[in-house]
């Protein structure tokens, strides 16, 4: 009878729990220390058919990465979904075996199937590698499930991400009733790793659910981390004797360029140069490039500049991009959002004018990459004289040291010499960066240039403070520029300032609130003076943002500004303000909608004072992505000026449309219209990956005067490459 008893309290206790599975999600891995998991590669001499199709023998003989945590939504909770990743390797690659059961696969999300996609709005599948095991740097691979891929490399744990890193692999999918699957294939030699016979790497993997708008790791971290936080990888072990061999490749090409200009007749151009990269060591590739060429390249989005300082336009070209990370220097991310203070190097100085006009690049080389325990930057440019333009010869030379277990200290060096008698500019920095107890970084910089006829204040430094937990989040920032600091490869908009940049904020999850995954207040204040300490910019923003669980965001806030403006600058034509003290008070409000859904969309509203005036503006985006293959876009920004000197509205515009006939075959549209200009821009691009990165292009490029008739400038541009890899 007790036996029976017993057995009946279990059945119930067992039905209890199945009928509420809330309970069994409550089961919660602490995150907050890597939890220092393994996975081991499984050698093989079978061979291995890449067709998404994992029937080959061996992958049941390797023991999976599995147990994915969430990072979001519920950090520390069992994915939802169950995923298995083997690996296995033979005398030339690595491969991956991917199991992402799904419950409900007729919902997985889909909306890419180009090279380079934008992973965060589709389901997937990611991999990060440590090769050097050092938890600061890192390869990452994505796919999805249809077997869109991108690649990208990770310098000191993301602070830097390149994904204009591209090499030789390969990625097969299959979706069935289970799931979706894949096999992936990295050879050794798109890699760089140690010489040890016997090698660990640090990885991990990450299983994306968007329409969860789920993130889950097999080796767990906190939310407040990007995906590149290595130190919170595992170890994947088993890889002995692997080859290290010499990897060069050579990629020759041919432009053929029809340009059409208003007034001439047609101009044909026919060209051809050639790109080269050897791998010197394990860890040290050279890259070199004859008669470079760009015209590829997607022309910038343009923007209307209603301020009294520079514009600001990110590098487009893979060459510059490639291993950019190295280089950088002094920054808190290489993605631009310290674009508007200091950049010592900035790559687009070089082979392009202040208006983005191509000027010509005889050739140049660039070595990269990692010895024992510094990393290793060197590159030399050469550009062509051009009209007014000098010949010009670049040298960046940047070198950084790993000390502690997540700090550096580094030095840089720039030069531009002209072919004109003592026409040149010089930058000298060394920086020292720290991380302590995951939370704490402090980044700091000191730079001097070196310019004939700019002697001393030639100074610029930085010290910069950030603290990150889960819930709290605060910063504060020191910024000296002397009036002579002149980087001229580099972006310095302003100068002769001292800057003090303070911001905090929290970050609440409501239980209650299903729809809403946090709420974000914060505040920020920018107190800026001349070197006399005599206030010239002051900026308080508060703001207040509602995060959805499907990717969506809401924002209100208000800012407080106030400019001292010594000398007058002209807006536009004859509107002219004069110098003064003003006061900003300034509304805005904004909301992002799911990105990921077939219908998407982002506006913004801001009005307030604006100088001695006012003004309105907005910003609307609309996506429409109905299939993989098919998406388009549309963006709108109009703002309208009423100042003393006058009234003033500009619009700028622009759609582009895009079409993905397969993963190697792609066609593009950009359309702009600049009311500044009174002109209509087209890019339309053709991209044909015809094997591993080589590549056709086609690419028409027009501006057209809306207050005349027929074209004002067109050009044609035919681009053929063709990678060899020789061994």
């Amino acid at each position: 009878m007790s036996r029976l008893k017993v057995r009946g309290v279990g059945q119930i206790c067992a039905a209890v729990l199945l009928s509420y599975p809330s309970l069994w999600a409550q089961t919660v891995i602490d995150t907050e220390q890597p939890l220092g998991r393994e996975v081991f590669a499984q050698h093989t001499n079978d061979p291995i058919t890449v067709d998404g199709i994992l029937d080959e023998p061996v992958w049941m003989d390797a023991v999976p990465a599995t147990d994915f945590i969430q990072r979001e939504p519920n950090q520390g909770q069992k994915a939802t979904e169950k995923t298995e990743i083997r690996v296995l390797y033979d005398d030339e690659a690595i491969y991956f075996g991917v199991w992402a059961y799904d419950r409900e696969p007729e919902k997985l999300i889909i909306n890419h199937l180009e090279q380079d996609f934008s992973h965060q709005d589709d389901d997937g599948v990611s991999f990060y590698i440590d090769t050097f095991n050092d938890d600061r740097n890192s390869y990452g691979f994505y796919i999805n499930p249809v077997g869109a891929k991108r690649e990208m490399q990770s310098v000191d744990e993301g602070k830097f991400q390149i994904f204009e890193w591209e090499d030789v692999w390969d990625v097969k999918t299959q979706i069935t009733e289970e799931g979706w699957f894949a096999e992936v294939r990295i050879p050794f030699k798109s890699l760089r790793f140690s010489k040890e016979r016997v090698q660990i790497w640090g990885i991990n993997f990450q299983r994306r659910i968007r329409r969860r708008n789920e993130q889950s790791f097999w080796g767990p971290m906190p939310r407040r981390f990007t995906a590149f936080m290595m130190s919170y990888a595992g170890d994947l072990k088993g890889l002995e004797d692997i080859p290290r061999e010499p990897n060069f490749k050579l990629k020759p090409f041919m432009t053929s360029r029809f340009n059409k200009f208003e007034g001439d007749d047609f101009d044909t151009e026919v060209d051809v140069g050639l790109d080269l990269k050897y791998s010197v060591t394990s860890g040290l590739t050279l890259d070199g490039t004859l008669n470079t060429d760009f015209s590829q390249v997607e022309v910038d989005v343009q923007q209307i500049n209603l301020t009294r300082f520079s514009l600001f336009f990110p590098e487009k070209r893979d060459f510059f991009l490639e291993n950019a990370g190295i280089f950088s220097f002094g920054q808190t991310s290489f993605r631009g959002n310290q674009a508007n203070e200091l950049i010592p190097f900035f790559s687009r100085r070089i082979g392009l004018s202040n208006d983005g006009q191509p000027i010509p690049i005889l050739g140049g080389a660039r070595l990269t990459g990692r010895t024992g325990q510094y990393s290793l930057g060197f590159l030399n440019m050469q550009t062509l004289e051009d009209g007014p333009e000098p010949a010009n010869n670049f040298t960046v030379a940047r070198v950084k040291r790993n000390i502690l277990n997540q700090s550096e200290l580094g030095g840089i060096f720039i030069n531009r010499q002209s072919n004109l008698s003592g026409d040149y500019n010089r930058t000298y920095g060394v920086d020292a960066n720290f991380r302590f107890w995951q939370n704490l970084r402090i980044i700091s910089f000191l730079a001097a240039t070196k310019t004939p006829g700019l002697e001393n204040d030639d100074l610029a430094s930085r010290l910069w403070v950030e603290w990150r937990t889960n819930t709290w989040e605060a910063r504060t920032g020191f910024f000296d520029i002397g009036e002579n600091f002149n980087a001229e490869v580099g972006f310095v908009p302003r100068t002769d300032i001292r800057k003090y940049d303070n911001s905090a904020g929290w970050r609440h999850r409501p239980r209650s609130i299903t729809w809403i995954r946090e709420f974000f207040p914060n505040v920020r204040n920018r107190y800026i003076t001349d070197r006399d300490n005599r206030l010239v910019t002051r900026i308080t923003e508060f703001k207040f943002q509602t995060n959805f669980q499907n990717g969506g965001s809401f924002q209100i806030g208000k800012s407080f500004r106030f400019e001292r403006l010594d000398d007058p600058f002209f807006i536009r034509g004859q509107i002219e303000i004069s110098p003064g003290d003003y006061d900003f008070d300034r509304w805005f409000v904004a909301f992002n909608s799911n990105r990921s859904a077939l219908i998407s969309g982002d506006v913004r509203f801001e009005t307030g004072d604006f100088w001695d005036g006012t003004s309105k503006g907005a910003r609307f985006s609309l996506t429409v992505k109905p299939h993989y293959k098919f998406s388009a876009s549309a963006q709108l920004q109009w703002d309208r000026l009423r100042l003393q000197g006058g009234n003033l509205t500009t619009r700028l515009f622009n759609t582009r449309i895009e079409y993905r006939f397969s993963t190697k075959m792609f066609l593009s549209g950009l359309i702009q219209y600049n009311s500044d200009q009174r002109q209509v821009s087209s890019n339309i691009r053709f991209n044909f990956i015809h094997r591993p990165l080589s590549d056709i292009f086609l690419v028409y490029n027009e501006e057209r005067s809306v207050e005349q008739r027929g074209p004002v400038n067109k050009s044609l541009t035919f681009k053929y490459t063709h990678m060899f890899d020789l061994f």
